[in-house]
């Protein structure tokens, strides 16, 4: 991390595009911000977009903006995102989720720096440094034909990585300290037991730092005195629960003992057992997330439009 904060240095100080890569919850947001604070333009706007959570028809609006009677409902004019972000710096999150449709509008507007309003007759000039995120690997989101190269390029003239936390454990301690101080309300001191720290420090966290986080907002929730123990750690696996055996008594009987100790369990039905599973951890999501669907499809590492047609599909309502 050291390496990266030094590179994060080298990489401010000019205006390149950058493309930052990591898994989800590994601080991409945070390394943007970071480039941006230690920037010539600190002390302009720093705009961050998540390209996932715009449905498609409202992307040429939100981010080019719009004059007053552009179309049905544009009542008065709006900044759109490049606008906002003019002489400072514009953050893309997730921008594979990008539609190809926007990402012509999206290149064409960074190569000639200059962009049209809805409505508006002259393009205005606009001095913006992108720096865009993906919990992809982009390159092979080119080849897959759902980005493209010309873009591609664009955006990647240097890359950033950032490791995920299983990677640099040795963080975990003082990270746990730094998060723990920020959620105690009452300003006492909050202690992790040797035990649990043990467990931190052995656990792999997909999710990262932010179910870091998440872990030990539950266990101070949990936590029945001053000290967390092993107890309060609540690790939310997204392993599926095993599967059910379906298999009828006559047929294990009809088995020798070997067979049934040994055979693998399978579903009656994959596409519903897989459904079930799936329903099954959406819902965890909202309730570890209090129904905050953004934050809810951030733990599960997909766009927040992907969220709303997993929950149209599987018919889950919040209030459930």
């Amino acid at each position: 991390m050291q390496e990266v904060r030094e590179r994060i240095r080298k990489l401010a100080r000019g205006t390149a595009s950058v493309a930052i890569y990591g898994e989800s919850g590994s601080g991409k947001e945070l390394a943007a911000r970071d480039i941006h604070t230690h920037s010539p333009r600190a002390s302009q706007p720093f705009i961050a977009v998540n390209c996932g959570a715009i449905p498609e028809n409202l992307m040429e609006a939100e981010f080019f903006g719009y004059r007053r009677g552009a179309f049905t409902g544009a009542s008065e004019e709006r900044q759109g995102f490049f606008h906002a972000a003019h002489r400072g710096t514009l953050f893309l999150d997730e921008v594979s989720e990008l539609p190809l449709s926007m990402q012509v509008k999206l290149l064409r507007a960074i190569q000639e720096r200059r962009v049209r309003k809805l409505g508006a007759q002259r393009e205005d000039a606009i001095d913006v440094r992108i720096l865009s995120a993906t919990h992809q690997n982009l390159a092979s989101v080119v080849e897959r034909g759902r980005f493209r190269q010309d873009l591609y390029f664009r955006l990647q003239v240097i890359s950033l990585s950032l490791p995920p936390l299983r990677a640099r454990r040795e963080d975990i301690p003082l990270l746990c300290e730094a998060i723990l101080m920020r959620l105690r309300v009452d300003g006492g001191k909050p202690l992790i037991s040797e035990a649990a720290m043990e467990q931190l420090v052995a656990y792999d966290f997909p999710g990262n730092v932010r179910e870091l986080e998440n872990v030990l907002e539950r266990a101070l929730a949990f936590s029945a005195g001053a000290v967390i123990e092993p107890e309060d750690l609540n690790f939310e696996s997204l392993t599926p629960p095993e599967s059910i055996d379906v298999a009828s008594s006559s047929d294990m009987m009809s088995r020798p003992n070997a067979d049934s100790v040994n055979k693998v369990l399978l579903p009656m039905c994959l596409p519903a057992h897989l459904a079930g599973i799936e329903r099954e951890l959406i819902r965890r999501a909202l309730r570890q997330s209090r129904f905050n669907r953004t934050r809810a499809a951030s733990l599960l590492g997909i766009s927040l439009r992907q969220l709303r047609y997993r929950m149209q599909r599987l018919t889950i309502h919040d209030a459930d």
